[in-house]
């Protein structure tokens, strides 16, 4: 009995501590603000929402136990956090930290679903460990600002922007894919101790690609480039740049070096006497030297490179202020870019302003002849005969006159008189007497009827 009682008991707790967290949260997110919080939701093997940490939240986040987060992973700005792991997670949309001044132990080897990995501002983080094969499209890996000395899980392509910038410690770093696609933006820049940047295997750049202030990188070997057709930029202290395999170039190439790399520039220049390079390339040797050694191409137009971001704030130059740093280039690029649209838009509110006003000109006088059409010209006003005079009308009855040498003759007159009165009947009721007819008016001056002589009458007898 106590067996059976146990065995019931048991499975009902541990449902109790399923449920004690909620895996599916109204609000969609889950702040952990205690290490009760975290044991809580490891209970959840699916996680539909996003994971937060606390800014005053646990030293330790192990989130083993959870499989997948359908939202974010976000956190920022916590003071005390050491260490941030999962053994288990494999699926989360994005995966963000910032500004954690005391993570040291990042760690999810089985994390192969995500798109964007967004990491900023760790400046204890030495190292993590990473799953070396997604299944995911990843649009988006950005390693700025960490002391993370290798990247050597980075073994899958980014199809949107890759940044690897401003980390002290990073020694090498490879692109290990064939092709940069458009659209895309490869940047590795201020890096101190980067050594190798290994793009032996990029045969077609499309995108844009920039590498630039790595102190320590004396050697980029493109012996698979092809086709350059969107934008590169090279600049450093590189002491050897090959590129054998280019035989194409749409888009733009730039390549400077404070050392001697006229062996990369008389390359190119060969290239495009033969026709074989098709296309705009700026290569300078020797640059920060009294004489450094330009050659350029297409009628020496220059190139600035407008289609690369910044990828610090407050960059400066590096060149012992005898040259511009990238990031200042790109901002007077931009700032040129942005006066000559402020111009252009100008121009153009100006011109529809005259086109709109030579339209309303050509209304008004089409209005204008339209009124003259319909008015009458003097000529024709004076081709209208002149207006009938008035005359009075004519009455339509006939004018009986006195016919001459007739003398007027009263009509003899018989005074009316009223009808005997008979008691008993009335009046309506007596036969009436007879009226002598009306008969037409004989004329003065002849004795034959006339009908259109006027009409006579003549009183009752008495």
């Amino acid at each position: 009995m106590k067996l059976c009682i146990a065995s019931l008991v048991f499975p009902i707790l541990h449902l109790i501590a399923v449920y004690a967290i909620d895996c599916a949260p109204p609000s969609g997110s889950f702040t952990i603000k205690t290490a009760k919080d975290v044991s809580d939701i490891r209970s959840c093997s699916t996680f539909a929402g996003s994971l937060v940490v606390a800014a005053d939240g646990p030293v330790e986040v192990a989130l083993d136990g959870i499989k997948s987060v359908s939202g974010n992973i976000d956190i920022e700005n916590v003071a005390n956090l050491q260490l941030l792991s999962s053994q288990s997670l494999e699926i989360v949309s994005s995966f963000t930290l910032n500004n954690l001044p005391l993570l040291s132990n990042l760690s999810f080897p089985v994390l192969k679903n995500f798109t964007a990995l967004k990491w900023s501002a760790l400046p204890k983080l030495k190292g993590a460990t990473m799953a070396q094969h997604v299944d995911s499209e990843v649009t988006e890996v950005s390693i700025f600002n960490t002391t993370i000395n290798s990247l050597d899980w980075l073994t899958w392509p980014v199809g949107g922007q890759l940044n690897v910038s401003y980390n002290d410690n990073l020694e090498t770093i490879s692109i290990p894919y064939s092709t940069v696609n458009a659209g895309s933006t490869l940047t590795i820049s201020n890096n101190a101790a980067l050594q190798d940047i290994h793009v032996d295997q990029l045969g077609g750049i499309y995108g844009a690609l920039q590498i630039s202030s790595n102190p320590s990188v004396g050697k980029l070997d493109f012996k698979s480039l092809e086709t350059i057709g969107g934008y590169v930029q090279l600049s450093g202290s590189f002491k050897n740049v090959s590129m054998q395999g280019l035989n194409q170039v749409t888009g733009a190439l730039n390549v400077e070096s404070k050392n001697d790399i006229t062996a990369l520039c008389s390359d190119l220049s060969k290239k495009a006497d033969s026709s074989i390079l098709k296309g705009h390339y700026d290569c300078t040797s020797n640059q920060g030297a009294a004489n450094p050694t330009p050659t350029i191409t297409n009628g020496g137009v220059s190139v600035t490179a407008t289609g690369i971001p910044s990828t610090a704030p407050n960059s400066e130059s590096t060149d012992n202020g005898s040259k511009l740093s990238t990031g200042a280039k790109i901002g007077i690029a931009m700032a040129g870019a942005a006066v000559l649209t402020a111009f252009f838009c100008a121009v153009a509110f100006v011109l529809f302003r005259r086109r709109m006003r030579a339209k309303v000109q050509e209304i008004e006088k089409k209005v204008t002849e339209k009124r003259d059409s319909i008015a009458p010209s003097h000529s024709e006003a004076d081709s209208f005969p002149p207006p009938a005079e008035l005359k009075e009308l004519e009455s339509l009855e006939a004018r009986v006159g006195m016919p001459i040498g007739k003398q007027l003759q009263e009509l003899e007159a018989n005074s009316p008189h009223e009808l005997e009165a008979r008691h008993g009947k009335n009046e309506l009721s007596s036969p009436p007497t007879p009226l002598t007819p009306i008969s037409p008016a004989r004329s003065w001056y002849n004795d034959s009827i006339n009908s259109d002589g006027p009409l006579v009458r003549h009183e009752l007898a008495s």
